[in-house]
C-alpha cells in the first residue's frame, strides 16, 4: 500500500505541473501561432475550449490521486469525479468534430493527415468517456460492498 500512496503522491505532482504548463500554453497560444507564422482562425481557436476541458478532467484526476493518500479511493466523490470527467470527455469529442467539420469546410490549406489525426483524437476522447462511464459504474459498485462489509462488521 506504500508504492501506491508514493505513485499516488507524484501522479499528483506530476499532473499539477501538467496543468501549470497547459494553461501557460493556453494563454500564449496566440502568440505561439503568430511567432510560428500560422494563420490564427477558428480551427485554431478550437484549441481554448478542448485546452480547458482537458485541464478540467486532469484537475479531477488530481483530486481522485489525493483520496490514495487516505486509502480511501472508493468513496462517492471519485465516482462523481468520473462521471463528470466522463462528460467532459464527450464534449471534447463533439468539440474536435467540430474543428474537424470547421477544418474541411471553411480551410482548405489543411493537411489529409491533421483530418485524419482529428478524427482518431474524436474517437479516441469518446471512447475514454465510455471507459470512464464503465469505471465509474465499477466505482460504484465497489462502494456499495465496502458499505455493506462495513455494516456486518
Amino acid at each position: 500500500m506504500k508504492r501506491l500512496k508514493t505513485l499516488g503522491k507524484y501522479l499528483v505532482l506530476f499532473l499539477k505541473a501538467f496543468n501549470v504548463l497547459s494553461i501557460i500554453f493556453l494563454l500564449l497560444l496566440y502568440f505561439i501561432v503568430k511567432k510560428v507564422g500560422i494563420h490564427f482562425d477558428w480551427f485554431i481557436m478550437m484549441i481554448y475550449p478542448c485546452g480547458i476541458c482537458f485541464i478540467y478532467i486532469v484537475h479531477e484526476f488530481i483530486l481522485m490521486f489525493e483520496t490514495f493518500k487516505e486509502n480511501e479511493p472508493f468513496n462517492s466523490d471519485n465516482i462523481e469525479r468520473l462521471k463528470k470527467s466522463m462528460k467532459v470527455c464527450f464534449i471534447i469529442s463533439l468539440l474536435v468534430v467540430i474543428a474537424l467539420l470547421i477544418n474541411i469546410f471553411l480551410y482548405s490549406y489543411y493537411s489529409l493527415q491533421l483530418r485524419v489525426a482529428l478524427a482518431f483524437i474524436a474517437i479516441l476522447f469518446f471512447g475514454v468517456g465510455v471507459a470512464l462511464y464503465i469505471i465509474s459504474v465499477l466505482f460504484k459498485q465497489a462502494v456499495k460492498y465496502k458499505e455493506e462489509n462495513d455494516l456486518t462488521i
